[in-house]
């Protein structure tokens, strides 16, 4: 599931996640703000695995994408849910403390981005290895799952982003929002919101935006049409 975009700008940046799923997966909820070790975080929970594929705090984010390299044959059972993982990482005191000191093993392959301090951190755990790449955080740039799409169509998504980021639309929360509604549109089973008949859908777009001054969550679940943000402790709903 996923793809998932990063745009930085001078004081922050805006991260947002189009969740690719089965339709017949009951819908996420964005959670009220949850407190892991003295500070709040906040995420749309999955009422199946409870855990969940994006996260964040007023100094850290992590986003989880299914597969890592390549698209991989499922092995379960697994120790548990891919999604508990981007919540066990707040547990950690660094984002490099949770990649050296957790335990992945028995996990089904992932991607997962971790944010915080102006570092970006990319760790892809195969199912054997882990490996651990550190990213410019200073450039833009855009993931897909490599469980649903293959090497092609991952560099075709690369560059529709690439062009967009050329576009007068400019680098802002409306446009980003906008391209992972709309980009590749042409192509529906491969298009950034996507649809494969009725069984794989592009269900919910979540941002975060996190700046000097405060951290903001927006969820929307697309099937439902219905927005929800997260604002530090403050909270409003949107039909």
């Amino acid at each position: 599931m996923c793809t998932v975009s990063y745009l930085p700008f001078q004081d922050g940046f805006i991260l947002t996640s189009s969740r690719d799923e089965k339709l017949t997966r009951p819908p996420a909820k964005l959670s009220d703000p949850v407190l892991y070790h003295d500070q709040e975080i906040t995420f749309p929970r999955d009422p199946l695995g409870q855990g969940s594929w994006i996260a964040t705090s007023k100094t850290r984010t992590v986003c989880l994408l299914n597969g890592a390299f390549t698209a991989h044959n499922p092995k379960p059972p697994y120790r548990h849910s891919r999604g508990l993982v981007v919540l066990h990482a707040f547990d950690y005191f660094t984002i490099h403390h949770f990649a050296s000191e957790y335990d992945f093993g028995g996990l089904e392959p992932f991607t997962l981005l971790l944010i915080e301090d102006g570092q970006l951190l990319t760790l892809r755990w195969t199912g054997d290895q882990l490996f651990k790449t550190e990213k410019d955080a200073s450039r833009p740039r855009i993931w897909s799952s490599a469980t649903l799409y293959t090497p092609e169509i991952i560099t075709r998504r690369e560059l529709w982003f690439s062009q967009w980021l050329h576009s007068a639309s400019g680098q802002c929360l409306e446009g980003i929002r906008a391209f992972h509604k709309t980009a590749g549109e042409a192509d529906p089973e491969n298009a950034v919101c996507m649809r494969r008949g009725n069984q794989f859908a592009t269900v919910s777009l979540t941002s975060v935006v996190r700046s000097d001054e405060q951290t903001e969550m927006i969820y929307e679940d697309l099937i439902r049409s219905e927005l929800t943000f997260r604002k530090l402790n403050q909270t409003y709903v949107s039909n």
